[in-house]
Parts: C-alpha cells; sequence; structure tokens
C-alpha cells in the first residue's frame, strides 16, 4: 500500500495499524496524518511507548497519557483514583484521536490496560472509549521488554484483547524511502520473510573489508561492550577532557525512567578527537538524529556562551553542538519532566535497542551475541546502502525472526492487500462525517485561515521571526519554549538579537525583576569602564562570562543574555 491510500484511509475514521519495513514512511504518513487533524481542528493526542519514541514525535508516553504509569494491572480502587485527576479526566475525554506509535514495544497487558481505563474515564464500553486508535509500529523490530521470559503470545500487543476489539484496518507501506531499490533492501527483505539465502549471508559477510570516510560507529547487543569500547577509545585519546552536566526538573519519579529511554547521558564527558552522534533533529543546522562526527574543539557561541563541542561532520562542516531539551509533556503540553543537556554522545559504539529509530551513515556492526530475535534487523535497517556496513560477526539468532511475529506480518500483508483493492474515493465520502463526529470543522473560512497560516510558516523566515509570531500572540516565555521545542536558553537568545535587529517588537513582558536587572546594569557600566578589546562579543557588548564571574555564578547565562536585552549600553 502507497502512503496516499493509508492517508485516504486514516481520514475516513477507521482504527489503523500502519506498519510495514524500516524506512516505508510510516513516521512520514503519521505526521501527515496529524497536520491534517490540527487543521481540521480534532483533538489529537500523540503518543509512544518509550520515552525515546515520544520525542521523535514531539509526544508523550502513551503511560503517562493514559494514567496507567508503570502498573502491572487496575484494580477498581486505581480507576477511581484517575478519574478523580481532573487533568487526566479532562484530557482523555476531549480526545477523540489516539496515536500509539512503536506499538511493538507495548507489552499486550499494558495495550489492554489502556483500553480498560479507557472505557471506564469515558463511561463507555466501546474500545478505546470510543475514540480513533491508530497503532504504528513494526513487530519485526524489537519486542516489549519483560521480567520474565515469556512466550511471544503473551507479548505482543496484537494478541491483546483490546487489540481484537479495535479491530484495526491494516495499512502495510510496501514503499522504501531509507534503503531505495539496493542489495541492503533485498536482505533486509529475506530476514523479514525468513528466506535469507547463502548470496545473502556472503554479501553480508564481505562487508568485513568497506572502508568509510569517516569511522562508522560500532553496535553491539550488549551494553557492556558498548561502554568498554567508548570508555577505551576516549581514554586512548591526549587531549583535555571537557565536562558537561544535564539540566533537570519535573517529576522526580518520572525523571528516572524517562532518563534510562534516554540516549543522551546525565554527565557527557568529551575530549577533542571524540567521535560523537547527534542526538536531536535540527533543521536550521542540517544535523539529525544519528549524524556522525568528530570534536574539533570547544568553542563559545556568539554571545560568549560555553565552551560547547565545535564538531566536524562527514561532509567537513563545523557546527557548534549547543544544549537541546527532551521533554515530557501533559495535555496542555506543559513538560511533566525536562531533560536540558548538550545533544551528544560518545559513538565509537552503541546497543543495537538504542539504535532503534535512528539512520545511520556508517556503521560497524558485531552480532555474534545477538540473544533475541529482531536485533540484526534492527541493526542492519538503520542503514541506507550496503556500503555503509563493516559486519564484524553474525551468529544464526542474528538473522531470525520471531515465528509470530512472522505469522502476523503474512497476515498482516494479506489484510492489507485486501482492503488496498479499494479506492481512495472510497473512504473519501466518511471524511467529512469524521471531522464533524470527532468535533472538528469543514468550514472552509477556518481551513483556509489555517491554509494561510501554514502558507506563511512556509515562507523562508528565519528563527528569530517565527519566535518574533509568538511573542505578538502574547505567549509567556515557558510557553514559547514548549511550542518550539527549544531550549529556554535559546529562545532567550532569540529575544536579545529580537531587541537588537527589531527594537519596535514589544518584549517587556520577558524582562527580569528589576532588582536583578539593577545589580547586572551595575556590573556591566562598571566592567565596561575597564574593559579591553577581547572582553567583547562580535555585537560588541561586554561577554556574558564577565557578568557571570561577577555574580559568583549564581545566575545563569542564559538568564545574563535575556537581560542585556534591557541594559543601558
Amino acid at each position: 500500500m502507497f502512503q496516499e491510500k493509508a492517508l485516504a484511509i486514516l481520514k475516513s475514521g477507521k482504527n489503523v495499524f500502519l506498519t510495514g519495513s524500516a524506512g516505508a514512511g510510516k513516521t512520514y504518513t503519521l505526521n501527515q496524518y496529524i497536520k491534517y487533524l490540527k487543521a481540521h481542528k480534532v483533538p489529537v493526542a500523540i503518543t509512544a511507548s518509550t520515552g525515546i519514541a515520544a520525542t521523535h514525535m514531539n509526544g508523550t508516553t502513551i503511560h503517562s497519557w493514559s494514567g496507567i504509569g508503570i502498573k502491572n494491572q487496575l484494580t477498581h480502587t486505581d480507576l477511581k483514583s484517575m478519574q478523580g485527576k481532573q487533568y487526566l479526566l479532562k484530557n482523555i475525554t476531549k480526545t477523540h484521536v489516539l496515536i500509539i506509535d512503536e506499538v511493538s514495544m507495548l507489552h499486550r497487558n499494558q495495550l489492554d490496560m489502556i483500553n480498560q481505563a479507557l472505557k471506564y474515564l469515558r463511561n463507555t464500553a466501546k474500545p478505546f472509549g470510543g475514540m480513533q486508535v491508530v497503532f504504528a509500529g513494526d513487530f519485526f523490530q524489537l519486542p516489549p521488554v519483560s521480567r520474565e521470559q515469556e512466550p511471544s503470545r503473551e507479548k505482543f500487543a496484537f494478541m491483546s484483547k483490546a487489540w481484537v476489539e479495535a479491530a484495526p484496518t491494516i495499512c502495510y507501506l510496501t514503499e522504501q524511502f531509507r534503503q531505495s531499490k539496493n542489495e541492503l533492501n533485498t536482505i533486509l527483505n529475506q530476514i523479514r520473510s525468513n528466506e535469507i539465502d547463502e548470496s545473502a549471508v556472503q554479501l553480508l559477510q564481505e562487508t568485513r573489508y568497506n572502508e568509510h570516510t569517516i569511522e562508522p560507529t560500532k553496535l553491539y547487543s550488549h551494553n557492556a561492550d558498548v561502554d568498554t569500547m567508548n570508555e577505551k577509545e576516549l581514554e586512548a585519546l591526549e587531549a583535555d577532557k571537557e565536562e558537561f552536566f544535564a539540566k533537570k526538573s519535573g517529576n522526580i519519579k518520572m525523571m528516572e525512567g524517562f532518563v534510562k529511554s534516554l540516549i543522551v547521558r546525565d554527565k557527557l564527558v568529551l575530549k577533542k578527537g571524540a567521535k560523537v552522534m547527534f542526538l536531536k533533529n535540527d533543521h536550521e543546522r542540517g544535523v539529525m538524529n544519528g549524524t556522525l562526527g568528530v570534536v574539533t574543539d570547544f568553542s563559545n557561541d556568539a554571545d560568549g556562551e560555553g565552551p560547547y563541542p565545535l564538531v566536524q561532520l562527514m561532509d567537513k562542516r563545523k557546527v557548534l553542538a549547543k544544549p537541546e531539551v527532551w521533554s515530557i509533556n501533559n495535555e496542555k503540553g506543559t513538560p511533566i519532566v525536562s531533560f536540558e543537556q548538550v545533544p551528544l554522545r560518545l559513538a565509537w559504539a552503541i546497543t543495537v535497542h538504542k539504535s532503534q529509530g535512528m539512520t545511520l551513515e556508517a556503521a560497524e556492526i558485531d552480532l555474534s551475541k545477538a540473544f533475541e530475535p529482531g536485533q540484526g534487523y534492527v541493526a542492519l535497517s538503520r542503514l541506507k546502502e550496503l556500503d555503509g556496513l563493516r559486519l564484524l560477526g553474525i551468529n544464526r539468532m542474528a538473522i531470525e525472526v520471531d515465528p509470530l511475529a512472522l505469522k502476523a506480518d503474512e497476515r498482516f500483508q494479506e489484510l492489507s492487500t485486501e482492503i488496498d483493492m479499494l479506492t481512495e474515493e472510497d473512504f473519501q465520502k466518511d471524511w467529512e462525517s469524521h471531522i464533524i463526529h470527532s468535533g472538528g470543522t469543514t468550514d472552509e473560512k477556518e481551513l483556509k485561515k489555517h491554509r494561510n497560516k501554514k502558507a506563511a510558516k512556509e515562507k523562508k523566515i528565519s528563527t528569530h521571526e517565527v519566535t518574533i509570531q509568538y511573542i505578538e500572540q502574547g505567549m509567556s516565555l515557558k510557553e514559547i519554549v514548549n511550542e518550539r521545542g527549544m531550549a529556554l536558553s535559546t529562545i532567550q537568545g532569540h529575544i536579545l538579537t529580537i531587541s537588537d535587529k527589531w527594537p519596535d517588537i514589544d518584549i517587556s513582558a520577558y524582562r527580569p525583576e528589576d532588582i536583578l536587572m539593577d545589580r547586572i546594569q551595575e556590573i556591566y557600566t562598571n566592567a565596561d569602564k575597564k574593559a579591553k578589546d577581547d572582553d567583547y562579543s562580535g555585537d560588541g557588548r561586554l561577554k556574558s562570562s564577565i557578568i557571570f564571574r561577577a555574580l559568583e555564578g549564581k545566575v545563569d547565562y542564559s538568564t545574563i543574555k535575556l537581560a542585556y536585552a534591557y541594559l543601558d549600553v
């Protein structure tokens, strides 16, 4: 099935399981549907089975959104307690479309609990409380983590009662956007069908001698191998260490689990020459989650903040890796937990498990210790082409897939083929009724207004002008940070730039308290009298590090940067 047909089915309001091989465009199709729903003002909940997957979708975990948390079962007392949480009840009752990404990693018991909770809180016997539910994922990926050795039929979400009740229409995407038509795609399809032949194995083994322009990331099946390799390589570098510590805020209990799900570290230790990987998409700077590079230096930014790692990418461009924010949001879009850190990790090696969801340009993989079906498929499908692979070892388990996942996948393909025989027009008749039933709008004036707003966004405007749009809407700093998904320090830096380039924009609402402004003004005026040429930044202002030291580190750089927008200099 092509993406256009899947999107037509989603718009009809049917419950859907969106699946397909790695790189088939599942996330793209989901995002297209999410944009459609938002344009029509349909309340949609964007969730995923893991914290890292949720951050990829700018959503929240299904455990947090549904209120089930880390429970193994829901008692009547639990349900009554959930009903008493007004924010949870309001959020669930207003939602009309629920998206659950990476459903392959959601345990069947958890899906049943979600179904149970939604029925109770929405006071209906309809599956998932009567809302449209969209599952997305690939059951050839890594299975749910369980405390005990459970058979597959006890783990997979499609074996749950909730799945049977939802009866999702299967949309099996068949286009390939990551590997396109090449040898690697052929091998991956053979693994998926459990029919890998000797010639494919030979092709994999021959990659042992592949050479790369940059040292490839090494993938191992065990954490111990990864940590050993990265520590060994870092220690071998003769340069001095630079340490970066995360800033954390929010629910302490949730933070612990959230941090474990992230690939980013609480404490990041780097040296010049360190092999690193970016862990967040930044389209403005042309880096993605999985982009590789080498630390060449540690430099301050234009405002004197830092030093931060300067990373040379494979295409020889250099990017300053400034802190980014990972968060899980509540129903209002406000972070429940927030984790700010330089978006890098040592990348001589990572685990296969943590690589899920990434696209790697080059990888050296050791699958000789693979211990569960799916690990080989996940590792190999991170790459775009066979040329990017160097395979050091492989065991039989690495190229196996779970027998139940295989059987289910065959049935999913059959069901998808059946529904694919219908045309997009067959589903269009239900589009409008789905929008109306979901409390959305089909009013052409409203839709035109949204299109104009979207068109304005798509015009080539600077990131600062985007922030100006939110300022003019009267948003608070916190709201702008949440809306843009950027670090607080970045938005504060935007306000400083806006004060210089767009002096007519009213930024008075973001001015720090008078007592702090008076102190910073006093320090700045005194320091300015005896400053040397190298005490100034490129914008002609004193470097913020001078103020930072004078305040004995009690005020962070980002707040000082914000204060600069209001100083008399």
